[in-house]
């Protein structure tokens, strides 16, 4: 599965990603406001994208153009991540082994320590084991402070599909 999100649903595009899924963000694509709806439906469209938008009337413009899409309703974004999960038929881990970068969707690979110790903070190097770059921007990753959120959050999403 991969999905374009309109620009109310960058936390969710970002989780998404997170869980190993390729998410295009109108966000990320510098389109004119005016020109986010067409240029979402096409692309989604050639490409095979599913459409994930809290915007009811583009919801149904995509279904009448025959565009698979999502309407997102909870402002939630566990609540969006289990919405997700049941109108698509499929459940979502989040495993940093399959993440994708949650900035700009590059994918993640696996960094040695010494391939990163010149730009994490010398206390991270010393704590951490595990790093990941991102292929596309560059950015490193580590199961930091932020890393108990996504467990708590992930288990709150679990709790909600059982």
């Amino acid at each position: 599965m991969k999905f374009i999100a309109d620009g109310m649903l960058g936390k969710l595009a970002r989780w998404l990603r997170l869980a190993g899924y390729n998410v295009k963000y109108v966000g990320d694509l510098q389109v004119p406001a005016r020109e986010q709806d067409e240029v979402l439906l096409s692309q989604a469209q050639a490409e095979n994208y599913i459409l994930l938008t809290c915007d009811i009337d583009l919801h149904r413009r995509a279904k009448r153009a025959g565009v698979k899409s999502t309407f997102i309703q909870s402002n939630d974004v566990v609540e969006q991540l289990a919405e997700v999960s049941k109108r698509c038929g499929r459940r979502i881990r989040i495993r940093p082994e399959n993440s994708r970068c949650p900035m700009c969707n590059g994918l993640l690979e696996l960094a040695s320590k010494s391939d990163v110790e010149s730009e994490v903070p010398a206390t991270v190097l010393k704590i951490q084991r595990e790093f990941w770059r991102c292929s596309s921007c560059g950015k490193i990753y580590w199961k930091g402070s932020h890393w108990k959120t996504i467990v708590e959050m992930a288990a709150r999403y679990n709790r909600m599909l059982r």
